[in-house]
């Protein structure tokens, strides 16, 4: 996920801009604004653009092999961007890469969540928010090592080219990754399903494996009983349950990015050189603002299956609102006035950090897990594959533009955010349920929709009921095999 934030650091070399001839000072700024605004826009619309593709792929060809394309189409792209030997090049190749990113970004958060036990569904689903910060980090200070390279091409084709190295590992190890069991009961391979749950749930205190026998029968029955609906984008538009989980899936990450957090992790180098600091120092902020961020995902990951989902978001939501509120506030009463203030410069660094901090604490993790657990099986690669666009639409909608505005409209842009924010806590409040400590299967009851078979409040009568079912149906494959 490094080829996410690859883009900030090299904006934040001077040798990009002396390679493609662009100014940053006088009448060429306005034009440099645009060409760093319309690489981000296409690379964003390269990213809808693999969102909505891998969804149906994924589907059709398995969670595995779909990883494995994704991870190949990002290798490719990042390996054209960084050797862009002009602007063209690197605004169409730049669509390429994200492609690869947005197909990415939605199927890893369904690989994971399909693959987790209930209790550990958050922190390994989490994984996936973590890992994409921390690709942050590692950009970041990539980024920040290229700043001393005497070479001013390498220092910022060095980054860009480092993002190659992620995908390469993931599409390695896509030939050792068992692929979801959920998807192989759709696809009625229900003795490869049973292997790899049966490894991947293990619990050494259950010899029998009393309870992966039981999430195999429960899976099974729930999907069997799904598979009777329709699947793909237009049953989630048709469906008024499905289209009220759609819409909570696609709105929790369009107001993630509503915050302004892209914008201030895509544009911080700017920021930061707006706010007075300079030389290799916005580079050093940006690295210790990506690393705040990614720390913050790991302490998350480890608690939201204790603390909830819901609890995450609104804490994560209402904190980024306060942040928000006091960067524009600093920016518009000490910045970006004729005699800036240094105390005001320091507390609206500070105001960022502590954006970051409740980002990637509370809402970066929790946004891509809630995202993708309260889908069914047969709509949960589609309408992922809507959120992930959603997130990047919302990314084209605020960091397009991004750059023009905080140069024109400054602190004002900030509070569009602080807006946004607002409304996102509101929504979030009233239409969110908690989702903890339940299995995929049995989110449908939250929605009104029929639970086939109750694992997490199932009466004495109801799990013995179950067990003898789970026996007969052993007992007649074994025949079956004999």
């Amino acid at each position: 996920m490094t080829r996410f934030a690859s883009f900030a650091t090299s904006i934040g070399q001077p040798g990009f801009f002396a390679y493609f001839n662009l100014s940053t000072t006088g009448p060429g700024a306005s034009y440099t604004n645009s060409i760093i605004g319309a690489v981000n826009a296409l690379f964003f619309f390269g990213a809808c653009l693999g969102g909505l593709f891998s969804g149906p792929t994924a589907q059709r060809i398995g969670r595995k092999w779909s990883l494995f394309g994704a991870a190949l189409i990002s290798i490719v792209g990042g390996a054209l961007t960084a050797g862009s030997v002009h602007v063209a090049m690197l605004i169409v190749v730049r669509i390429l890469q994200g492609s690869g990113l947005g197909a990415l970004a939605t199927l890893v958060p369904i690989y994971l969540s399909e693959a987790s036990t209930p209790s550990k569904r958050g922190m390994l689903t989490g994984l996936h928010g973590f890992f994409l910060v921390s690709g942050y980090n590692i950009s970041a200070w990539v980024g920040f090592g290229c700043f001393f390279s005497s070479n001013l091409t390498f220092g910022w084709r060095g980054p860009l080219a480092f993002t190659c190295i992620p995908p390469l590992i993931l599409l390695i190890g896509c030939f050792w990754i068992p692929e979801s069991p959920r998807w192989l009961i759709t696809q009625g391979r229900h003795e490869e399903a049973w292997a790899i749950l049966s490894r991947l749930h293990n619990d050494p205190a259950d010899i029998d494996d009393v309870a992966a026998h039981e999430e195999f029968y429960q899976m099974k029955k729930q999907i069997e009983f799904e598979a009777q609906n329709a699947s793909g984008y237009m049953a989630i538009f048709r469906t008024p349950s499905y289209r009220k989980r759609a819409f909570l899936s696609c709105f929790v990450q369009y107001a993630a990015n509503a915050t302004g957090g892209l914008v201030i992790n895509y544009y911080s180098v700017i920021i930061y050189g707006n706010l007075g600091l300079t030389g290799y120092l916005p580079l050093l902020m940006y690295c210790i603002y990506t690393l705040i961020g990614a720390l913050g995902n790991l302490f998350s990951l480890l608690t939201i299956d204790k603390t909830g989902r819901r609890f995450a978001l609104l804490t994560g939501f209402t904190g980024c609102l306060l942040c928000v509120a006091i960067e524009a506030a600093m920016v518009g009463a000490y910045v970006d006035t004729p005699s800036p203030s240094l105390a005001g410069q320091k507390v609206a660094i500070v105001a960022i950090m502590m954006f970051v901090f409740f980002y990637g604490l509370f809402i970066d993790a929790a946004s891509f897990i809630y995202s993708a657990e309260i889908l069914p099986t047969n709509i949960r690669s589609s309408g992922v594959a809507l959120a992930t666009t959603t997130y990047f639409i919302a990314c084209i909608t605020f960091v397009t533009p991004g750059a023009t505005a905080i140069a024109s409209i400054g602190y004002r842009y900030f509070i569009i955010f602080a807006c946004l924010t607002l409304v996102s806590v509101v929504v979030i409040y009233f239409m969110y349920p908690e989702t903890k400590g339940k299995s995929l299967e049995e989110l449908a009851e939250l929605f009104g929709e029929r639970v086939v078979v109750r694992l997490t409040d199932a009466s004495e009568e109801e799990r013995r009921e179950m067990d003898g079912e789970i026996k007969r149906e052993m007992v007649a494959e074994h025949k079956e095999k004999v």
